[in-house]
């Protein structure tokens, strides 16, 4: 049966992870019962006997815990009514079901701090590559580049241009050497 169950693909044996009732109404799981020793008390999200913390399906398939000596008692107790438990045998039978409350789940955790430093140390290591690249990669800048080539570049292109209509040469006041307001 084992051997059987190993060749069917994964998808084909969570199917098989099913429960039925059997003729005289108990429950019969066909697939393993516990996992780790957990008992399976649902589906899941995904049919898989494994315990997941989700906020979106916040239902696992197994218990948090096994089965102990602590709690077998409060387990049997929980049986009858709920009004017979103390608020702490309450809390411990929902911390052998699950691991964190909804709050504690949903608590910063500070995880941002390690994501932000990360992103800084990027930006400063690109930002000493772009610099190491200026300084010793790249060559200089051509003299075009040089503020008093471009004024030079204007005072000649207004003297070529000097009876032209429009464009700068309009703008520029040639008796007092100005631009116009």
């Amino acid at each position: 049966m084992l051997a059987r169950q190993m060749m069917l693909p994964r998808l084909a044996l969570r199917a098989v992870h099913t429960t039925s009732r059997l003729s005289g109404g108990q429950e019969f799981y066909w697939g393993p019962e516990k996992a780790a020793g957990r008992e399976l008390v649902g589906y899941g999200a995904n049919g898989d006997n494994i315990y997941q913390d989700r906020l979106d399906y916040w239902y696992p398939a197994i218990r948090f815990r096994k089965e102990d000596s602590t709690i077998a008692p409060i387990r049997a107790k929980e049986q009858a009514d709920w009004k017979n438990l103390s608020a702490e045998e309450k809390k411990l039978l929902y911390r052998y079901s699950f691991r964190q409350t909804l709050s504690e789940f949903e608590a910063p955790t500070g995880y941002w701090k390690v994501i932000g430093a990360v992103i800084l140390s990027v930006l400063g290591l690109c930002t000493y590559y772009a610099v190491l690249l200026n300084v010793y990669v790249y060559p200089e800048l051509p003299p075009t580049f040089q503020n008093e080539y471009k004024e030079a570049q204007v005072e000649r292109a207004l003297v070529l241009e000097k009876g032209q209509f429009l464009g700068a040469p309009t703008k520029y006041d040639y008796e007092n050497q100005k631009w116009k307001k």
